[in-house]
């Protein structure tokens, strides 16, 4: 078997092995992943690709997603050594971060991860809820001072991340404080984040308003329990090597998505 970066002709072998997991994935997303400092990682066994990973360079910070082995492949440490290579690709950055559902979480801690914070991937619960929208500006321009915010916020840089996210989507600002969300209209898998206020009732409109304006099915996943008018779907954990990962608890309230970070 061998790990090395998947070739655009590539790109539709990895869309058919994720429909199977229900991600929804494009050939337009691998490219997008491309696009925005991200590479992507493939498994091949004699040719035919078993299995995938994909990492992005957030300057100070690395972040690995994707983890993926075809059904009949798992079971013989195939995604052990897919992660590894993703490190081992990582290995001079001052941290390696992931998402990980609950369910999945022993496999990373199994290979040293250490968790430092829950999130909740969540949906609106109620969609016909008259949300008072005063002063919200839906389709703002992406400022700079939205840049700095968001890596005050967590930790790290990922000024190309969030600029092409803002261009895929829409960006939409609170009246009367600062702070902003990306929200993806996407036709399949729309999302929400990140949602950044200095003020946390404030915060929470925007999350509400984010996830009425995107449609129905989308997600977010956020940092705390307990917001009213949502559906708390699935806990997330963030795990980590290195050096721990700053979070602006006070006034992040969304992060910019499972897969991204």
């Amino acid at each position: 078997m061998e790990i090395r970066e998947a070739d655009p002709k590539d790109f539709q072998k990895l869309v058919l092995m994720t429909e199977k997991e229900g991600w929804n994935y494009t050939e337009d997303d691998f490219h997008w992943f491309s696009r925005v400092g991200g590479k992507t990682l493939v498994a091949a066994n004699e040719g035919e690709i078993i299995g995938m990973g994909t990492i992005f360079d957030y300057g100070n910070a690395g972040w690995i997603s994707n983890i993926l082995v075809k059904p009949r492949e798992r079971g013989h440490g195939i995604g052990g050594e897919i992660l590894s290579e993703c490190i081992r690709r990582l290995e001079n950055k001052r941290t390696v971060a992931l998402f990980s559902y609950e369910r999945t979480t022993d496999f990373y801690e199994a290979n040293g991860f250490r968790s430092d914070l829950e999130g909740y991937l969540v949906s609106l619960k109620d969609r016909e809820w008259n949300l008072r929208r005063a002063g919200l500006i839906v389709g703002a321009e992406l400022e700079e001072s939205m840049l700095r915010m968001d890596q005050e916020c967590f930790g790290y840089e990922r000024h190309r991340v969030i600029k092409e996210l803002a261009k895929r989507g829409s960006v939409l600002k609170p009246g009367g404080c600062d702070g902003f969300a990306i929200v993806r209209e996407d036709p399949v898998e729309p999302s929400v984040g990140p949602v950044i206020s200095d003020d946390r009732g404030a915060g929470h409109e925007l999350l509400f308003a984010s996830l009425l304006f995107a449609g129905p099915n989308t997600k977010a996943v956020v940092l705390e329990e307990g917001i009213g008018h949502i559906n708390y779907e699935e806990k997330i954990r963030r795990l980590y090597l290195g050096a721990p990962l700053k979070i602006d608890r006070s006034r992040a309230v969304a992060f910019a998505g499972l897969e991204l970070g």
